[in-house]
């Protein structure tokens, strides 16, 4: 896999909420990866009763084309309920798909997904997680999209499955986000890879054999 993040440079990426000519929301890290600080109150969410409608989150991209496999190493300090850093896939501003590792409303370490469809969101909670670091993948095969995690690159664990009908070419990227916090809170890629392959299966287990 390809390490976007090795020997970085910001010009690689696109970005949407972050002004490009400003580097208070993007830090270089020692470990060729970046932390991004998300705005106050921020995130990508619209709120399946209408309420809070809200797509202001840190989103630092590349345009994918077709199949692949995308892993992103992650941690940050759990420092408010909400605050996640992930991995989203973004069609349009109506249209996409996210995968966080958060701090939940009972403090916990959790995988929570969400896919937003013509303006709506939905949102699951994972199970909860012990660690301090883990590894998201999202992966492509025509229509259909997966998410896992895993704690040791070995035995990956599912987390979605699901259908969304997108363009050949779609965002993907590094997602951080801070719902209740006050823009303090920092958000660590330490790796992000990208394969473009096709993968045989996108149920669980699929990617058990995969490195």
């Amino acid at each position: 896999m390809k390490n976007l993040l090795a020997n970085f440079k910001k010009s690689n990426f696109k970005y949407l909420n972050v002004n490009e000519d400003d580097d208070s929301s993007v830090l270089f890290t020692k470990e060729d990866g970046v932390s991004l600080i998300p705005d106050e109150k921020s995130t990508f969410f619209c709120d399946p009763n209408g309420k809070k409608n809200r797509a202001n989150a840190v989103f630092m991209y590349s345009e994918l084309e077709g199949d692949f496999i995308v892993r992103a190493h992650v941690d940050h300090d759990f420092i408010y309920t909400g605050d996640a850093a992930g991995i989203m896939m973004r069609i349009d501003d109506e249209n996409w798909a996210k995968l966080g590792f958060e701090k939940s409303e009972t403090g916990t370490h959790s995988l929570i997904s969400s896919i937003t469809h013509d303006g709506w969101s939905d949102r699951a909670i994972g199970e909860t997680y012990q660690w301090d670091n883990v590894r998201l993948y999202f992966v492509r095969k025509g229509n259909t999209f997966g998410m896992y995690y895993s704690a040791d690159d070995k035995h990956k664990r599912l987390v979605r499955y699901f259908r969304f009908n997108a363009p050949e070419k779609i965002q993907v990227g590094m997602m951080a986000q801070s719902p209740n916090g006050e823009g303090d809170a920092v958000m660590n890629f330490y790796t992000f890879e990208v394969e473009h392959i096709s993968v045989e299966s996108i149920e669980a287990g699929a990617l058990d054999n995969y490195s």
